[in-house]
């Protein structure tokens, strides 16, 4: 061990290692994917409909709940319920959410979603931040009830 010309073959190999390791270190795991939507895995399996932007007519139609489609995207599966009173979206309610390690990106998605759609009465709004996959399966569900009614 002695030998100077060990030290300089191992050296190299030992110093790429621990670069190697570090690279792979910081480097997001699977589940942080939901994180930046543009880091591999694609998007939720369902079609981009159109939005619905319901005109505000009748106001004499009792209010509606209406299920969505249980939208599964590679994080797990969302559901919701779409309340209208006439056209106006009044409530969005989660039937179904992924939980276990993904619950830090549903708590994320959900609320912000929620408030964004009943504000624009329109699918077509901005993915809350970090979590990009089960926001856009939010909306795709929302969009499934609307298209029913």
């Amino acid at each position: 061990m002695s030998d100077p010309g060990f030290l300089r073959r191992v050296m190299p190999a030992v110093v790429l290692a621990a670069a190697g390791g570090i690279f792979l270190y910081l480097l997001p795991s699977g589940a942080d994917n939901d994180a930046d939507s543009d880091v591999g895995g694609g998007t939720p399996s369902a079609s981009t409909s159109p939005s619905h932007k319901p005109s505000h007519g009748s106001a004499s139609q009792a209010p509606r709940v209406i299920q969505g489609d249980a939208v599964n995207f590679q994080f797990g599966t969302v559901q919701v319920e779409v309340t209208l009173d006439g056209t106006t979206i009044t409530d969005i309610t989660t039937i179904t959410a992924p939980g276990g390690s993904y619950q830090a990106y549903t708590d994320r998605a959900i609320p912000e979603m929620r408030s964004k759609i009943l504000a624009a009465q329109s699918t077509q709004v901005a993915a809350a931040s970090g979590a990009t996959y089960t926001s856009e399966a939010y909306a795709q569900s929302v969009q499934s009830a609307l298209d029913r009614s």
